[in-house]
């Protein structure tokens, strides 16, 4: 049986439509032999501001570091963001995977360029940030957005006039999209895929709507069986090399005070709160 650890950025509290929905979802995905468990970050606001996105982050760390020492094979970051994934492969051996990367390198194989669809503009700049860290500002097309708050995308989950509202908003800002040349739809948000899974919006005059979750799921799992069949996954020659043990236990002694790695924890202590 795989193990993958499915990472959001928000939890139960502040999603109370998403989550339980994305929970039912992924666990839907996931082939006979894989189980994926849902876990949420400690405070998962989302309130589109970066310094409570970096706050998070770390919440996102621990439970990679966690996730690799309780036995799960693999980590799946499930925010378009990409939070922590460059750092987390540089600390846990199990493969990780981000919902950001992911979906961008799997629309290049559906088609030559892609827009981005947001829900608001605050996203906007690590948008671009991330596009060009992964190498492909010529195969981004369009960036667009719904001029909605992640909440209030939450909410068009149960409210039907907001739904209603939120479908046209995507609509017409994936048509946005098309006319600048993009020909795959990437919904830029696990909330935002979700939602549109809920309503079983797939496509937007003949392009594909990309399935980020999807794509996610199955990447992890291939990466699992990479790492089975190779023995590794990723390279630890430049980006991300890992410390050694003994710099890791010096480190840690360090921030002892203020900051516990769960890597270094007692078997059968639980991480930090609400992970």
């Amino acid at each position: 049986m795989t193990k993958i650890l499915y990472l959001s950025m928000s939890n139960e509290k502040y999603s109370v439509n998403y989550f339980p929905f994305l929970r039912d979802y992924v666990r839907s995905i996931a082939g006979p032999d894989t189980e994926v468990v849902l876990r949420g970050t400690r405070v998962g606001r989302i309130d589109s501001y970066r310094f409570f996105e970096t706050l998070d982050t770390v919440s996102i760390l621990d439970s990679a570091l966690d996730g690799e020492r309780t036995g799960f094979d693999a980590v799946a970051i499930g925010n378009i963001l990409d939070p922590g994934l460059r750092e987390a492969r540089s600390m846990v051996d199990i493969p990780v995977v981000g919902l950001g990367e992911t979906s961008m390198l799997t629309a290049c194989m559906m088609g030559s360029r892609f827009g981005l669809i947001g829900v608001n503009p605050f996203f906007g700049g690590r948008f671009e940030e991330n596009v060009a860290k992964y190498g492909l500002r010529e195969r981004l097309a369009a960036l667009e957005f719904m001029a909605l708050t992640p909440h209030e995308l939450d909410a068009c989950f149960s409210d039907d006039a907001a739904r209603q509202r939120a479908v046209a908003a995507f609509h017409d800002a994936a048509r946005a999209a098309l006319d600048a040349g993009a020909e795959v739809i990437i919904p830029a948000g696990g909330r935002l895929v979700a939602f549109l899974n809920a309503n079983k919006i797939r496509e937007v005059d003949g392009a594909p709507v990309l399935d980020g979750t999807v794509a996610l799921i199955t990447a992890a799992e291939s990466a699992v069986r990479m790492r089975a069949a190779a023995g590794s996954f990723v390279s630890r020659r430049r980006l991300y090399a890992k410390a050694p043990a003994a710099t890791i236990r010096d480190v840690a002694a360090e921030y002892a005070e203020s900051y516990r790695l769960p890597a270094l924890a007692e078997p059968g202590l639980p991480p930090g709160d609400g992970a």
